[in-house]
């Protein structure tokens, strides 16, 4: 499943200096968004683990950044999947790998972030909590 959120923080470098207010607005602002596009698209719970791959897509005026300094970015969205209900935590139970993308450039398009959300296959969990992948042989 992929879903497009319009939302793109500050770098990493700029983020981590912020005030903690001015950051809380910042997150606060991205969760308002990501349960929104999750209501608008009417996405169900996600019941089992996940990878998550995140694509920032860079529309007109907005500045190329080093793939790294997009982290908080991935962060703040990561968080807004919890907060919008779509799953239950964001810790390694839940998601089990997080992937970020270079940037997407397209001028003509709204800022944003490309979320994609690949259900993990192949995998159960043990009696201890372990989780072990399932091989065919």
């Amino acid at each position: 499943m992929k879903l497009f959120i319009p939302y793109l923080a500050t770098s990493t470098n700029v983020g981590t200096r912020q005030h903690w207010t001015k950051r809380k607005r910042e997150v606060d602002s991205c969760h308002l968004l990501v349960r929104s596009v999750v209501k608008r698209e009417g996405v169900q719970p996600i019941g089992q683990r996940v990878d998550l791959v995140f694509r920032p897509r860079l529309g007109k005026g907005v500045r190329r950044r080093d793939t790294s300094n997009y982290s908080l970015n991935v962060k703040h969205l990561e968080d807004g999947l919890v907060a919008a209900g779509l799953l239950p935590d964001d810790r390694g139970e839940y998601v089990r790998r997080v992937i970020m993308e270079p940037p997407e450039i397209d001028r003509g398009a709204e800022t944003g972030t490309w979320i994609e959300i690949i259900p993990v296959q192949n995998e159960q969990q043990n009696i201890t909590g372990d989780i072990t992948e399932v091989t065919n042989g």
